[in-house]
């Protein structure tokens, strides 16, 4: 009797472990729901110090507060690299159609220019093709599939592009190799190169069992295989405040004002020619056009959206790698570490000058907190950095390459920024219309015809092939040339916007935002 006694009070006690492992899972779930609803809240004015704002090419741009023109044809909230692609677009083409001049363009930026996203990611230039395409076409059939993901791809070479005719326009071209300490995983990735193949025959995807990896890349018995393909890496916020620098040079109706946050956007029924009114720290502006360059801010101005984009924190590291580092590369290659539900990503900046190996620019960590990255969803402060994900981050490498990491490696830095993600893990680019609900109406027609209020926003941790020709897309739905056949320039694909951008895909509408609503991203997690 004694021992089936023991036995209920056993499965009592386990039962009851089930019941409060499950209820505290639903309170954190809940938790995420409500700090995604209550949010998303302004930039912070303290944020973490990123290693790429140091050393600033252009520090008197930095924290430039030119007079707010009382009249505008275009608002731009947010200077970050979507916001430069974009007004770079306007002022270029618009220069250069019927003999006018560039638009009257207002950009307003909460803190320093480029301070956020742009400022604080991995500077790492990379889609994975075939992974994308596997989930993509899950989702949206070949066809669409192969269209975003050969947009994708084309962000290295159209912004090497755009760094070529910048003084600090630094991008590079590199091998990228992920390397997998899971069989599971490898083998999925595995199929997924195979399955591309016949459908994008174009991008080269190597595959490497686990002693080539060894051989080939130097990884150790930790590492069940690699691929490898091309990605490029950059200094992010000095090739945007190059061409911040360069635009303000060219164009003397562009105005920037930093640290000028926005509090609100308001129509004015009493006027067709300047429809709406910015409401700022230092001053109002009315005007045509309205575009949101804030990614995961969004929600703050545009309240419809904050069920469908939020903020994700996100933690980046710059590490001196021990003596021994192995393979030498000189910067030309970066790595991501692949395991179970997350990743890591790397890049590497070229030797220093005295021909020391530069420093391996880490980011992840996210699943690595201490709610398994549920924490980390729903949250604007970039003040912060967690300390869960720090030490994963710090470890990532050294892990993967030791004996081959050496000793004497040193953090050079560590500081966190904020992604904006949405339920379908798509960007919003394109008119905010009507039909959306609740949202500002938006006429469109060109600068000088019509008025719209735009938005390019929510690039789900991948900004760095997606922001630049999204931002140059919505530029070219603003000027109402979607169906112009226009000349290819620098940062700039020639030809019709339909022809390379994937309009259908990322557009505001009501089917959309049911598609990209916050549960159906944590209901993934």
């Amino acid at each position: 009797m004694g021992a089936v006694i023991s036995s209920i009070k056993g499965g009592i006690t386990t039962i009851t472990s089930v019941i409060r492992t499950i209820s505290a899972l639903n309170a954190k779930y809940q938790a995420l729901l409500q700090r995604i609803q209550a949010g998303p809240f302004t930039p912070v004015e303290n944020p973490t110090e990123s290693y790429w704002m140091r050393d600033a090419p252009f520090p008197d741009i930095g924290d430039v507060m030119g007079e707010l023109p009382g009249e505008a044809d275009v608002v731009v909230v947010g200077s970050g690299i979507t916001g430069a692609a974009a007004v770079k677009t306007l002022c270029e083409l618009s220069s250069s159609s019927e003999g006018k001049g560039a638009p009257r363009i207002a950009v307003l930026e909460a803190r320093q220019l480029c301070s956020g996203a742009t400022a604080r990611n991995g500077g790492h230039i990379k889609c994975a093709p075939h992974g994308e395409f596997a989930r993509l076409r899950k989702a949206l059939g070949e066809e669409r599939a192969r269209k975003i993901v050969r947009l994708q791809m084309r962000h290295l070479e159209v912004l090497k592009k755009v760094g070529e005719g910048m003084p600090w326009g630094e991008v590079r071209e590199v091998e990228t190799v992920d390397v997998f300490l899971e069989e599971e995983g490898f083998e999925s990735a595995r199929r997924s190169v195979e399955e591309m193949k016949a459908w994008m025959p174009e991008f080269e995807v190597l595959v490497w069992g686990e002693e080539e990896a060894r051989v080939k890349f130097g990884v150790n018995r930790h590492v069940v295989g690699a691929i490898s393909y091309q990605a490029g890496a950059l200094w992010p916020f000095r090739l945007v405040t190059s061409t911040w620098n360069d635009l303000i040079t060219r164009f003397p109706n562009l105005t920037v004002s930093t640290h000028t946050p926005v509090s609100s956007i308001t129509t004015n029924h009493d006027s067709s020619s300047f429809p709406y009114t910015v409401h700022s720290s230092r001053g109002s502006i009315r005007t045509r056009h309205v575009l949101h360059a804030t990614n995961a801010y969004t929600g703050h101005l545009v309240p419809a959206l904050r069920d469908c984009l939020t903020g994700v924190i996100g933690h980046m590291t710059a590490q001196q790698p021990g003596a021994g580092f192995a393979p030498v590369c000189h910067g030309g290659r970066s790595w991501s570490v692949i395991y179970g539900n997350g990743f890591d990503y790397v890049t590497q900046r070229p030797d220093g000058n005295d021909g020391a190996p530069g420093p391996l620019m880490i980011g992840g960590g996210l699943f690595r907190s201490k709610d398994e990255g549920l924490d980390q969803i729903g949250v604007w402060d970039d003040s912060k950095v967690d300390t869960f994900p720090l030490m994963h981050l710090r470890g990532s490498m050294a892990t993967v390459f030791e004996p081959k990491w050496g000793a004497g490696g040193e953090l050079k830095g560590a500081w966190s920024g904020i992604m904006g993600f949405t339920g379908d893990t798509l960007p919003f680019v394109g008119s905010l219309s009507p039909a959306t609900g609740g949202l500002r109406k938006s006429l469109g027609g060109g600068l000088d015809k019509g008025s719209g209020e735009w938005i390019a926003a929510g690039f789900n941790g991948e900004g760095m092939v997606w922001a630049w020709l999204s931002g140059v897309a919505v530029a070219i739905m603003m000027l109402g040339k979607e169906d112009v056949d226009l000349e290819e320039s620098v940062g700039r694909p020639g030809g019709k916007l339909g022809e390379w951008y994937p309009r259908e895909e990322v557009k505001v509408d009501k089917a959309r935002l049911r598609r990209a609503r916050l549960e159906n991203l944590a209901n993934e997690i």
